[in-house]
């Protein structure tokens, strides 16, 4: 009987001892920012770079805040971590045929990032279902939404929408155009695979249809992040001029985004700024020398 009681006290601390982690985790990122994370280890092992920089959400476009609702979870302030709503959905879909999709939320993706590995198994998605739950208990939706934001994969060896748009188009989180913030956006689903500086058509209806779904979006699903609430108009177009803003800066804005044609276009996701390599150079003007020796020989002809 003595070996039976080693075996539970053994498995007591198998349990418990993770879970204790991971609450003290929960406790001490709930104000501290990430520095690293199981998935960046990996990589970083399999030889890869790392490119991360943590940046408070207040220092991001409120614009990647909304579209990030609008493309991953556009029930992120309703639901409590899972949302059993869309695993309704899914389970229908299967049941008649479709193909399988993810049910994942902002929540549970931020669980996987923190505390879990990349591969798809049961196992996996069963621990990210428990764990999601103590990552909602334990933190504001906020502070997910922060920490998710600094910590997603955008590319290989590069995590956080502030590396990511440093790397992609040469600026800061906070200074990122409608379509550039769409765009990352837009490859979340498999950012080792595509680019959101060499957008494939389907990258590109994808770019307009998370764009579209953020400007229909009610006030309820962005009301537990308020900064998604500061994005300004995502619509396309020359802007118009407002008292808060001076006609010259609307005009330049409106101009550049008609020399971009839209904020839709590929030409849009390419920083104005960024130096350009195919540049044609301008012709010297010829000089008058040959002129001159033409008139003396006709002279002398004369």
């Amino acid at each position: 009987m003595m070996w039976l009681f080693k075996i539970r006290k053994v498995l007591l601390y198998l349990t418990l001892g993770p879970l204790l982690l991971v609450l003290l985790h929960l406790l001490i990122f709930r104000f501290v920012s990430v520095p690293v994370t199981p998935l960046m280890l990996i990589r970083a092992v399999q030889g890869e770079d790392l490119q991360h920089e943590w940046v408070p959400i207040e220092e991001m476009s409120p614009l990647i805040v909304r579209y990030v609702i609008a493309g991953e979870d556009q029930r992120f302030c309703m639901h409590q971590g899972v949302d059993y709503e869309a695993v309704r959905r899914v389970v229908e879909e299967v049941r008649d045929g479709q193909r399988m999709r993810g049910a994942s939320t902002i929540s549970m993706q931020t669980t996987k990032n923190l505390y879990l590995w990349p591969s798809r198994s049961f196992i996996r998605k069963g621990l990210e279902f428990g764990l999601v739950h103590l990552l909602e208990l334990f933190w504001s939706k906020e502070r997910i939404m922060e920490v998710y934001l600094n910590i997603v994969e955008l590319g290989p060896g590069i995590y956080g929408v502030e590396s990511a748009a440093q790397h992609h188009f040469g600026r800061s989180s906070k200074r990122l155009r409608s379509a550039q913030a769409a765009a990352l956006v837009a490859i979340l689903p498999a950012p080792r695979a595509w680019s959101p500086t060499n957008p494939t058509p389907r990258l590109g209806a994808k770019v307009q249809i998370i764009r579209r779904i953020a400007r229909s979006m009610k006030d309820e699903q962005t009301e537990c992040v308020p900064h998604a609430n500061d994005a300004p108009s995502t619509r396309t177009g020359p802007r118009r001029v407002t008292s808060k803003k001076p006609k010259e800066q609307a005009e330049a804005e409106s101009t550049d985004e008609a020399e971009s044609g839209g904020l839709d276009s590929p030409a849009a996701l390419k920083d104005k700024d960024a130096p350009t390599h195919h540049q044609a150079t301008p012709k010297k003007p010829r000089s008058g020398k040959r002129k001159k020796i033409k008139s003396k020989r006709r002279r002398r002809s004369r």
